[in-house]
């Protein structure tokens, strides 16, 4: 455990009993307060028939094995004829990367109360999901360049239970469970969903929310043979890796192949091809900043833009989960927006 001295100690390696402290510093970034902004709802096209398009299914078998990871680029194959597919993976545009070695997430605060899932056992779950990914072995000793921050264990977790990126105010990287309804296609295949905003001329991520499906996936944190379903920290290992920017490998034994069999534990780890991917993304020497603060885009908000009645006529271009559809006003304000802004979303499970 080590601290910067003004920001939440950042978790590397350290056992997570020890990370209960994350987020009681000496001092925390105050939260914005709630705002009525334009927010830009992080979301996209479903993939799921190419492994570098990102769909993270529930099926009870396993494709046969295939040679190694991909990144995510900003070519689309879903949107655009052009994007070159060599090996199943996307080749052509930019790579999608975190471009500082401060990266930060929080915990939206409800848990799951479908599934008895308390937050703080899913943020601790979501806290060693990450670790697996920091202490990658990327030889002699190395780990990947980048540290992550819970920013949001100091206030007992996000308040906003929204995915959604605000173009100029305050953000967060929120993981969250729908425990009330899947507004998505496969509510009974779809496990769990990563959604991504990105620079579309670098490939920079600028945001990224996850949705878990508890609403129709039966979720479980036990470890006991017998008791396991779907296991949550395979999910969120899994979906881990779409919030730093892999796409699914080739290999069925990767913690980052697509499909996932009930009562499997083996995704809480990582595979061998895992870890190549996670070490080319971010080499231990790659040319970036210290890391010394971490903040999301444009800082830090435990809040979502909505809740008041006096929002700027023309300014609430956010999507709630009631308009997820692709239709109405508010997804042609947000698609415009996405575009002026020479930015792009992605949906990843």
């Amino acid at each position: 455990m080590a601290s910067t001295g003004a920001y939440p100690a950042y978790f590397e390696g350290m056992p997570i009993s020890t990370l209960s402290v994350l987020g009681v510093p000496a001092y925390a970034p105050a939260p914005h307060p709630p705002i009525r902004a334009c927010r830009l709802r992080n979301r996209g096209t479903r993939f799921s028939t190419v492994a570098s398009a990102l769909g993270f299914v529930l099926l009870l078998l396993l494709s046969p094995d295939a040679s190694a990871f991909c990144q995510a680029r900003t070519c689309d194959p879903k949107l655009s004829t052009m994007c070159d597919v060599q090996d199943g993976c996307v080749v052509s545009g930019a790579p999608l990367h975190w471009a500082s070695r401060c990266l930060s997430f929080g915990t939206q605060r409800n848990g799951s109360p479908k599934r008895h899932i308390s937050y703080e056992v899913a943020d601790s779950i979501i806290q060693q999901a990450f670790l697996q990914w920091m202490k990658a072995d990327c030889g002699g000793g190395k780990r990947p360049s980048f540290k992550m921050w819970d920013l949001g264990a100091f206030y007992g977790g996000v308040i906003c239970p929204e995915p959604e990126f605000n173009s100029t105010k305050p953000n967060a990287n929120v993981w969250m469970f729908r425990d009330n309804d899947w507004p998505y296609e496969g509510k009974n295949s779809t496990l769990a969903l990563t959604l991504t905003i990105f620079e579309k001329s670098t490939g920079a991520l600028l945001d990224a929310d996850v949705e878990i499906n508890s609403y129709f996936v039966d979720l479980t944190t036990t470890s006991t043979s017998g008791e396991v379903k779907r296991d949550l920290a395979s999910i969120v290992t899994h979906e881990a890796g779409h919030f730093l920017g892999l796409a699914h490998s080739q290999n069925s034994q990767a913690t980052m192949f697509q499909n996932y069999s009930e009562g499997d534990l083996d995704y809480r780890s990582l595979h061998a091809d895992d870890e190549a991917g996670i070490c080319s993304m971010y080499p231990p020497d790659r040319d970036a900043p210290t890391c010394s603060a971490p903040s999301p885009a444009h800082g830090f908000s435990l809040y979502c833009s909505g809740g008041a009645a006096e929002e700027p006529p023309g300014c609430r271009c956010h999507l709630g989960a009631r308009d997820r559809g692709g239709r109405g006003t508010e997804s042609v304000a947000l698609l415009a927006a996405i575009v002026a802004l020479g930015l792009a979303r992605r949906r990843a499970c």
